[in-house]
C-alpha cells in the first residue's frame, strides 16, 4: 500500500478547522467515498474526486488492501487519506460509530493519543497497524514526529 501512497499527490486543505493547531495551517489531505456536499445544501454524497480516474483508482486499492489486512470485516463509507500532518486534538463531526486508522510509512514517533472520559491520554502505536476507536466520541491527537507518516482512516458517515 505504501507504493500507492508515495506515488500520490496529496492536495493542499485549509478546511477541518478542527484538526489545526493554528487557521493558517494547511495540511495534505482529502476524503473519498461519501462526503458531505457543503454547495446547495448539506447533503451526504459521492465524492466527486471518484470520478477521477486517479482517486479511483485509489479508493478501489485502499478498499481492497483494507479488506485482506483488516483484523474483522468492518463496514465503511469514506476513508480520509493525509499526508504529514499533526494534528490537534479533537472528535471527529461526521463519522458515526467506531472508525480504524493505520499508520504508514518512514517515520518514528506520530502514536495516536486516545482521551477516556476523564481526559486521561493512552498513546497507541498505529504504524502499520490498525486501530478500531470511537472518533466521534473520544478526544483524539497525533504525537511528535520526525519522517514521512501516511494515515488512512477508514468510517462511516451513515
Amino acid at each position: 500500500m505504501l507504493d500507492v501512497l508515495d506515488n500520490f499527490y496529496y492536495p493542499k486543505n485549509c478546511n477541518r478547522h478542527n484538526i489545526r493547531h493554528d487557521p493558517n495551517d494547511e495540511y495534505r489531505g482529502f476524503a473519498l467515498g461519501i462526503v458531505k456536499k457543503w454547495v446547495g445544501g448539506h447533503r451526504w454524497e459521492d465524492c466527486r474526486k471518484l470520478s477521477i480516474p486517479q482517486y479511483k483508482i485509489l479508493f478501489d486499492k485502499t478498499t481492497e488492501w483494507f479488506n485482506k489486512e483488516c483484523p474483522e470485516d468492518f463496514k465503511f463509507t469514506t476513508i480520509q487519506y493525509n499526508k504529514n500532518y499533526k494534528c490537534k486534538k479533537h472528535i471527529d463531526g461526521k463519522n458515526v460509530g467506531e472508525s480504524y486508522i493505520v499508520g504508514l510509512g518512514d517515520y518514528t514517533g506520530g502514536e495516536l493519543i486516545v482521551y477516556d472520559e476523564n481526559d486521561n491520554p493512552t498513546h497507541i502505536d498505529i504504524k502499520n497497524k490498525f486501530y478500531k476507536f470511537n472518533g466521534s466520541k473520544y478526544y483524539h491527537e497525533t504525537a511528535e514526529y520526525t519522517g514521512t507518516r501516511y494515515t488512512l482512516v477508514f468510517f462511516s458517515v451513515l
